[in-house]
């Protein structure tokens, strides 16, 4: 009973060690991703189409690798595949939010407000000296 569980528990590690190069490799691209495409000013709302061009490869190897794990398990391949693409869906998001989030924090300074331009300029004040004096002798 116990190597039954035992083989089945390094049966089952095996199996997940299948996707996690791919995720790992997904990632890491991702990370690549991101900050190739804050040196390029890739605007926010086109990231997500740079990230997967820029990923593809990666992209591929872990559906395939995602689809794999899941048929083998059980599961039908038509919701395998729904399930690789919500998972790749959610990595990509995320990337997403993060750069987002960067390039918000990362953006332009703000400028400050122009100044009137019929606004005639201001004289100096003029310097107060203050002057210690001494009490009289009573």
């Amino acid at each position: 009973m116990i190597a039954l569980l035992g083989a089945s528990a390094i049966y089952l590690t095996g199996l997940q060690a299948v996707i996690n190069a791919p995720t790992a490799a997904f990632k890491e691209c991702l990370r690549t991703a991101s900050s190739k495409a804050s040196t390029e000013k890739v605007g926010t709302d086109a990231y997500d189409s740079y990230a997967r061009n820029a990923c593809a490869a990666q992209l591929g190897a872990l559906k395939n690798a995602l689809v794999g794990f899941d048929v083998k398990n059980g599961m039908s391949h038509k919701a395998a595949v729904s399930d690789a693409d919500s998972t790749i869906g959610d990595y990509l998001g995320s990337s997403a939010d993060h750069y987002k989030f960067m390039a918000d924090l990362n953006g332009p300074p703000k400028a400050a407000p122009p100044a009137a331009p019929n606004a005639a300029p201001q004289p100096a004040a003029p310097a107060i000296q203050a002057s210690v004096q001494k009490p009289p002798k009573p």
